[in-house]
């Protein structure tokens, strides 16, 4: 019995095509880069640190506006989550390659202001944060284009 080491490549690179794989890495990236802003959210010192430095001069109204912002990103990154579960267990192609299409753009928008915001030197979360979010989008946007059941 002769084994192809070719074979075994193919089956790995299927299995990277496959809507559910690309869904679950997805999902995990997502998470992994939502966890710096719950931290934030729970712990007051952390947000004191982190969000509050970057604002010289902050009042409380001011303090209070980025918490509500903070939350409702803790919301939407939920939400987001929630619906790459979802999308893991479509079963038809094109169903799965349009959720990957919505979801992709959807992680654009999330994703795009904190890389504009770096590039004109504005506040932004740290950049390993940042790729882990881009890591999402790609990989949507691959599932979208080559994506296999």
């Amino acid at each position: 019995m002769k084994l192809n080491i070719f074979t075994i490549d193919n089956h790995k690179l299927t299995q990277m095509k496959k809507f559910k794989t690309l869904f679950i890495i997805a999902l995990i990236s997502n998470l992994l880069s939502t966890v710096p802003l719950i931290l934030v959210t729970l712990n007051p010192s952390m947000m004191e640190e982190m969000v509050y430095s970057q604002f010289p001069g902050i009042n409380d109204v001011g303090k209070e506006a980025l918490n509500l912002i903070h939350f409702v990103f803790a919301i939407i990154a939920l939400s987001m989550a929630i619906s790459l579960i979802v999308s893991i267990g479509i079963k038809v192609k094109e169903s799965a390659q349009t959720a990957a299409l919505i979801l992709s753009i959807i992680h654009l928008g999330w994703i795009l202001p904190d890389w504009l915001n770096m590039l004109m030197g504005d506040a932004h979360p740290p950049v390993g944060v940042m790729l882990l979010g881009s890591v999402s989008f790609l990989v949507l946007t691959y599932a979208w284009k080559k994506g296999e059941i």
